[in-house]
Protein backbone atom coordinates (compact mmCIF):
# COMPACT_ATOMS: atom_id res chain seq x y z
CA UNK A 1 0.00 0.00 0.00
CA UNK A 2 1.37 3.40 -0.94
CA UNK A 3 0.46 5.66 1.96
CA UNK A 4 2.55 8.73 1.17
CA UNK A 5 0.63 11.78 0.00
CA UNK A 6 1.37 15.48 -0.27
CA UNK A 7 -0.28 18.42 1.38
CA UNK A 8 -2.01 18.95 -1.96
CA UNK A 9 -4.57 16.39 -0.82
CA UNK A 10 -5.79 18.66 1.94
CA UNK A 11 -5.54 21.79 -0.18
CA UNK A 12 -7.35 19.94 -2.94
CA UNK A 13 -10.27 19.25 -0.62
CA UNK A 14 -10.40 22.94 0.21
CA UNK A 15 -10.30 23.87 -3.45
CA UNK A 16 -13.04 21.40 -4.28
CA UNK A 17 -15.18 22.89 -1.55
CA UNK A 18 -14.68 26.32 -3.08
CA UNK A 19 -15.55 25.00 -6.54
CA UNK A 20 -18.72 23.38 -5.27
CA UNK A 21 -19.84 26.24 -3.05
CA UNK A 22 -21.84 27.80 -5.86
CA UNK A 23 -23.71 24.59 -6.66
CA UNK A 24 -27.27 23.85 -5.65
CA UNK A 25 -27.85 22.67 -2.12
CA UNK A 26 -28.95 19.13 -1.51
CA UNK A 27 -29.16 16.69 1.35
CA UNK A 28 -27.09 13.54 1.57
CA UNK A 29 -30.08 11.45 0.57
CA UNK A 30 -30.93 13.77 -2.31
CA UNK A 31 -34.08 15.22 -0.79
CA UNK A 32 -33.09 18.88 -1.06
CA UNK A 33 -31.74 21.42 1.42
CA UNK A 34 -31.35 19.61 4.71
CA UNK A 35 -32.25 22.51 6.98
CA UNK A 36 -35.49 23.04 5.08
CA UNK A 37 -36.36 19.35 4.84
CA UNK A 38 -38.93 17.82 7.14
CA UNK A 39 -37.66 14.92 9.20
CA UNK A 40 -39.56 12.31 11.18
CA UNK A 41 -42.55 13.50 13.22
CA UNK A 42 -42.25 17.00 11.77
CA UNK A 43 -38.72 17.53 13.06
CA UNK A 44 -36.14 19.49 11.07
CA UNK A 45 -33.81 17.05 9.36
CA UNK A 46 -30.19 18.01 10.04
CA UNK A 47 -27.03 16.24 8.88
CA UNK A 48 -23.78 16.10 10.84
CA UNK A 49 -20.57 14.88 9.23
CA UNK A 50 -17.79 13.26 11.20
CA UNK A 51 -14.84 10.88 10.82
CA UNK A 52 -14.39 7.52 12.60
CA UNK A 53 -13.77 8.17 16.30
CA UNK A 54 -15.44 7.59 19.65
CA UNK A 55 -17.48 10.74 19.03
CA UNK A 56 -19.59 8.79 16.53
CA UNK A 57 -20.80 6.59 19.38
CA UNK A 58 -21.14 9.58 21.72
CA UNK A 59 -23.38 11.57 19.39
CA UNK A 60 -25.48 8.52 18.60
CA UNK A 61 -26.18 8.24 22.32
CA UNK A 62 -27.12 11.94 22.42
CA UNK A 63 -29.56 11.30 19.58
CA UNK A 64 -31.02 8.21 21.27
CA UNK A 65 -31.44 10.12 24.54
CA UNK A 66 -33.57 12.73 22.76
CA UNK A 67 -31.40 15.83 23.20
CA UNK A 68 -31.80 16.88 19.58
CA UNK A 69 -35.45 15.87 19.31
CA UNK A 70 -36.12 18.17 22.27
CA UNK A 71 -34.89 21.03 20.07
CA UNK A 72 -37.01 19.93 17.10
CA UNK A 73 -34.08 18.33 15.27
CA UNK A 74 -33.88 14.94 13.54
CA UNK A 75 -30.08 14.57 13.50
CA UNK A 76 -28.47 12.17 11.03
CA UNK A 77 -24.79 11.26 11.40
CA UNK A 78 -22.78 10.96 8.17
CA UNK A 79 -19.51 9.14 8.81
CA UNK A 80 -16.76 9.78 6.26
CA UNK A 81 -13.25 8.41 6.02
CA UNK A 82 -9.93 9.93 7.05
CA UNK A 83 -10.20 13.55 8.14
CA UNK A 84 -12.72 16.35 8.39
CA UNK A 85 -11.21 18.22 5.42
CA UNK A 86 -12.60 15.52 3.11
CA UNK A 87 -16.16 16.49 4.08
CA UNK A 88 -15.77 20.22 3.45
CA UNK A 89 -17.25 20.01 -0.08
CA UNK A 90 -20.44 18.53 1.38
CA UNK A 91 -20.60 21.34 3.95
CA UNK A 92 -20.12 23.94 1.21
CA UNK A 93 -22.93 22.55 -0.95
CA UNK A 94 -25.37 22.16 1.93
CA UNK A 95 -25.34 18.36 1.94
CA UNK A 96 -24.03 18.66 5.49
CA UNK A 97 -25.40 21.26 7.88
CA UNK A 98 -22.70 20.77 10.50
CA UNK A 99 -19.56 18.70 10.84
CA UNK A 100 -17.01 17.65 13.42
CA UNK A 101 -13.59 19.13 12.74
CA UNK A 102 -10.32 20.27 14.16
CA UNK A 103 -10.15 24.07 14.43
CA UNK A 104 -7.40 23.76 11.79
CA UNK A 105 -9.98 22.74 9.20
CA UNK A 106 -12.07 25.85 9.75
CA UNK A 107 -9.12 28.23 9.98
CA UNK A 108 -7.35 26.87 6.90
CA UNK A 109 -10.58 26.93 4.90
CA UNK A 110 -11.09 30.62 5.61
CA UNK A 111 -7.65 31.45 4.22
CA UNK A 112 -8.73 29.70 0.99
CA UNK A 113 -11.80 31.94 0.72
CA UNK A 114 -14.38 29.54 2.18
CA UNK A 115 -16.83 30.99 4.70
CA UNK A 116 -16.72 28.54 7.63
CA UNK A 117 -17.70 29.18 11.24
CA UNK A 118 -16.96 27.40 14.51
CA UNK A 119 -20.33 27.14 16.27
CA UNK A 120 -19.43 25.15 19.38
CA UNK A 121 -16.81 23.03 21.06
CA UNK A 122 -17.04 19.24 21.16
CA UNK A 123 -14.02 17.55 22.76
CA UNK A 124 -11.45 18.81 25.20
CA UNK A 125 -8.22 17.07 26.16
CA UNK A 126 -8.22 15.67 29.68
CA UNK A 127 -4.84 16.76 31.12
CA UNK A 128 -4.87 13.83 33.56
CA UNK A 129 -5.12 11.13 30.85
CA UNK A 130 -2.61 10.53 28.05
CA UNK A 131 -4.77 8.19 25.96
CA UNK A 132 -8.03 10.16 25.99
CA UNK A 133 -7.66 11.76 22.57
CA UNK A 134 -5.11 11.71 19.76
CA UNK A 135 -1.43 11.09 20.45
CA UNK A 136 1.67 9.72 18.72
CA UNK A 137 2.17 5.98 19.11
CA UNK A 138 5.00 3.60 18.19
CA UNK A 139 5.40 -0.16 18.03
CA UNK A 140 6.88 -2.42 20.69
CA UNK A 141 10.33 -2.56 19.08
CA UNK A 142 10.69 1.17 18.42
CA UNK A 143 13.57 3.13 19.89
CA UNK A 144 11.56 6.36 19.85
CA UNK A 145 11.09 7.58 23.42
CA UNK A 146 9.83 11.16 23.11
CA UNK A 147 8.77 13.86 20.66
CA UNK A 148 12.39 14.86 20.05
CA UNK A 149 13.15 11.37 18.71
CA UNK A 150 10.62 11.90 15.88
CA UNK A 151 13.25 14.05 14.16
CA UNK A 152 14.27 12.25 10.96
CA UNK A 153 11.37 9.79 11.20
CA UNK A 154 8.28 9.08 9.09
CA UNK A 155 5.16 9.93 11.06
CA UNK A 156 1.54 9.54 9.98
CA UNK A 157 -1.20 12.09 10.59
CA UNK A 158 -4.83 11.76 9.56
CA UNK A 159 -4.52 14.83 7.33
CA UNK A 160 -1.53 16.82 6.17
CA UNK A 161 -1.60 20.42 7.37
CA UNK A 162 -3.84 19.36 10.26
CA UNK A 163 -3.74 19.60 14.05
CA UNK A 164 -1.53 16.53 13.88
CA UNK A 165 1.11 18.19 11.74
CA UNK A 166 1.26 21.54 13.54
CA UNK A 167 0.90 19.94 16.98
CA UNK A 168 3.58 17.31 16.45
CA UNK A 169 5.98 19.83 14.91
CA UNK A 170 5.48 22.13 17.89
CA UNK A 171 5.91 19.24 20.35
CA UNK A 172 9.19 18.26 18.64
CA UNK A 173 10.39 21.87 18.85
CA UNK A 174 9.44 22.17 22.52
CA UNK A 175 11.34 18.93 23.22
CA UNK A 176 14.51 20.28 21.61
CA UNK A 177 14.23 18.64 18.19
CA UNK A 178 14.08 20.06 14.67
CA UNK A 179 10.45 20.00 13.49
CA UNK A 180 11.54 20.53 9.87
CA UNK A 181 13.19 17.11 9.87
CA UNK A 182 9.99 15.15 10.50
CA UNK A 183 8.47 13.53 7.39
CA UNK A 184 4.69 13.39 7.49
CA UNK A 185 2.44 11.01 5.56
CA UNK A 186 -1.33 10.89 5.52
CA UNK A 187 -3.04 7.87 7.00
CA UNK A 188 -6.45 7.27 8.58
CA UNK A 189 -6.56 6.20 12.23
CA UNK A 190 -7.85 2.65 11.55
CA UNK A 191 -4.75 1.96 9.40
CA UNK A 192 -2.10 3.10 11.88
CA UNK A 193 -1.63 -0.13 13.83
CA UNK A 194 -1.11 -2.26 10.70
CA UNK A 195 1.27 0.23 9.09
CA UNK A 196 3.42 0.48 12.23
CA UNK A 197 3.56 -3.30 12.41
CA UNK A 198 4.51 -3.51 8.71
CA UNK A 199 7.29 -0.95 9.16
CA UNK A 200 5.75 1.49 6.69
CA UNK A 201 5.82 4.29 9.27
CA UNK A 202 7.99 4.90 12.33
CA UNK A 203 5.20 6.43 14.40
CA UNK A 204 1.59 7.39 13.90
CA UNK A 205 -1.05 9.75 15.17
CA UNK A 206 -4.04 7.80 16.43
CA UNK A 207 -7.11 8.32 18.57
CA UNK A 208 -9.39 6.05 20.56
CA UNK A 209 -9.99 3.18 20.03
CA UNK A 210 -7.22 2.81 17.43
CA UNK A 211 -4.46 4.01 19.75
CA UNK A 212 -5.35 1.18 22.12
CA UNK A 213 -4.87 -1.35 19.31
CA UNK A 214 -1.19 -0.35 19.13
CA UNK A 215 -0.75 -0.33 22.90
CA UNK A 216 -2.38 -3.77 23.19
CA UNK A 217 0.40 -5.18 20.99
CA UNK A 218 3.14 -3.81 23.21
CA UNK A 219 3.36 -0.35 21.64
CA UNK A 220 3.28 2.90 23.58
CA UNK A 221 2.44 6.59 23.45
CA UNK A 222 5.52 8.77 22.92
CA UNK A 223 3.93 12.20 22.60
CA UNK A 224 0.72 13.59 24.05
CA UNK A 225 1.25 16.46 21.64
CA UNK A 226 -2.13 18.16 21.97
CA UNK A 227 -1.77 18.55 25.72
CA UNK A 228 1.93 19.42 25.53
CA UNK A 229 1.38 22.26 23.06
CA UNK A 230 -1.66 23.84 24.73
CA UNK A 231 -4.14 22.94 21.99
CA UNK A 232 -6.32 20.73 24.18
CA UNK A 233 -9.07 23.15 25.20
CA UNK A 234 -10.66 22.82 21.75
CA UNK A 235 -9.33 19.67 20.17
CA UNK A 236 -12.47 19.15 18.11
CA UNK A 237 -15.28 21.60 17.35
CA UNK A 238 -18.48 21.76 15.35
CA UNK A 239 -18.31 23.87 12.20
CA UNK A 240 -20.92 25.06 9.75
CA UNK A 241 -20.96 27.18 6.63
CA UNK A 242 -21.38 30.93 6.85
CA UNK A 243 -24.40 30.56 4.58
CA UNK A 244 -26.14 28.17 6.97
CA UNK A 245 -25.31 30.28 10.02
CA UNK A 246 -26.55 33.50 8.41
CA UNK A 247 -29.65 32.07 6.72
CA UNK A 248 -30.93 29.88 9.56
CA UNK A 249 -29.67 31.29 12.83
CA UNK A 250 -32.59 29.70 14.68
CA UNK A 251 -31.49 26.23 13.57
CA UNK A 252 -27.92 26.89 14.73
CA UNK A 253 -29.19 28.11 18.10
CA UNK A 254 -31.34 24.99 18.52
CA UNK A 255 -28.47 22.71 17.51
CA UNK A 256 -25.99 24.34 19.89
CA UNK A 257 -28.59 24.27 22.69
CA UNK A 258 -28.88 20.50 22.21
CA UNK A 259 -25.10 20.11 22.30
CA UNK A 260 -24.84 22.27 25.41
CA UNK A 261 -27.13 19.82 27.22
CA UNK A 262 -25.84 16.60 25.66
CA UNK A 263 -22.08 17.03 26.01
CA UNK A 264 -21.93 17.26 29.83
CA UNK A 265 -24.16 14.17 29.99
CA UNK A 266 -21.71 12.30 27.74
CA UNK A 267 -18.75 13.30 29.90
CA UNK A 268 -20.54 11.93 32.97
CA UNK A 269 -21.58 8.70 31.22
CA UNK A 270 -18.47 7.38 29.49
CA UNK A 271 -19.58 3.79 30.01
CA UNK A 272 -22.52 4.36 27.66
CA UNK A 273 -20.10 5.52 24.95
CA UNK A 274 -17.83 2.52 25.43
CA UNK A 275 -20.81 0.18 25.23
CA UNK A 276 -21.97 1.82 21.99
CA UNK A 277 -18.60 1.70 20.23
CA UNK A 278 -18.79 -1.89 18.92
CA UNK A 279 -22.02 -1.14 17.01
CA UNK A 280 -21.02 2.39 15.96
CA UNK A 281 -17.41 1.70 14.98
CA UNK A 282 -16.94 -2.07 14.85
CA UNK A 283 -14.64 -1.88 17.87
CA UNK A 284 -13.84 -5.10 19.69
CA UNK A 285 -15.96 -5.01 22.88
CA UNK A 286 -12.98 -5.85 25.10
CA UNK A 287 -10.93 -3.01 23.58
CA UNK A 288 -13.86 -0.58 23.77
CA UNK A 289 -14.25 -1.28 27.49
CA UNK A 290 -10.70 0.01 28.09
CA UNK A 291 -10.93 3.18 25.99
CA UNK A 292 -10.10 6.47 27.70
CA UNK A 293 -12.33 9.28 26.48
CA UNK A 294 -11.91 13.02 26.11
CA UNK A 295 -13.99 15.57 27.99
CA UNK A 296 -17.05 16.64 26.00
CA UNK A 297 -17.40 20.40 26.34
CA UNK A 298 -19.39 22.86 24.19
CA UNK A 299 -17.28 25.91 25.13
CA UNK A 300 -15.02 27.62 22.58
CA UNK A 301 -11.78 29.18 23.83
CA UNK A 302 -10.79 32.14 21.67
CA UNK A 303 -7.28 31.98 23.13
CA UNK A 304 -6.88 28.37 22.00
CA UNK A 305 -8.30 29.03 18.53
CA UNK A 306 -5.83 31.92 18.22
CA UNK A 307 -2.97 29.55 19.12
CA UNK A 308 -4.09 27.23 16.33
CA UNK A 309 -4.02 30.18 13.92
CA UNK A 310 -0.54 31.23 15.06
CA UNK A 311 0.89 27.72 14.60
CA UNK A 312 -0.64 27.40 11.14
CA UNK A 313 1.37 30.45 10.10
CA UNK A 314 4.50 29.40 12.03
CA UNK A 315 4.73 26.07 10.22
CA UNK A 316 3.82 27.36 6.79
CA UNK A 317 0.45 25.63 6.45
CA UNK A 318 -1.11 28.99 5.53
CA UNK A 319 0.51 32.20 4.37
CA UNK A 320 -2.17 34.53 5.77
CA UNK A 321 -3.11 34.47 9.44
CA UNK A 322 -6.80 33.51 9.81
CA UNK A 323 -9.21 36.05 11.31
CA UNK A 324 -10.24 34.25 14.49
CA UNK A 325 -12.89 36.83 15.40
CA UNK A 326 -14.67 36.13 12.12
CA UNK A 327 -14.37 32.35 12.34
CA UNK A 328 -15.91 31.97 15.80
CA UNK A 329 -19.71 32.28 15.62
CA UNK A 330 -21.20 34.54 18.26
CA UNK A 331 -24.99 34.11 18.68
Amino acid sequence: MNIKKTRAATVGAMALALTLSGCASGSVDGSGSTAAASGSAGLTRVTYGLFPSSTVAALQIAIDKGYFEKQGIDLKLVVGAGSSAAQLPALATGELDFMLASPVTALTATTQGLDVRIVDGVTQNDPKIVEDSTAVVVGASSGIKSARDLEGKKVSVNALGSIGEIGIREAVAKDGGDPKKVTFVQLSFPEVAAQIEAGQIDAGMAGSPFMQQVVAKGGRVVSDFIHDTGLGANELVTISSGKRVDSDTDLVKRFTAAMKEALPFLTENNDLIRAAMPAALGTDPAAAAKVKLSIYNPDVSQETIQLFADLLVKYGIVSTKPDVDKVIWKP
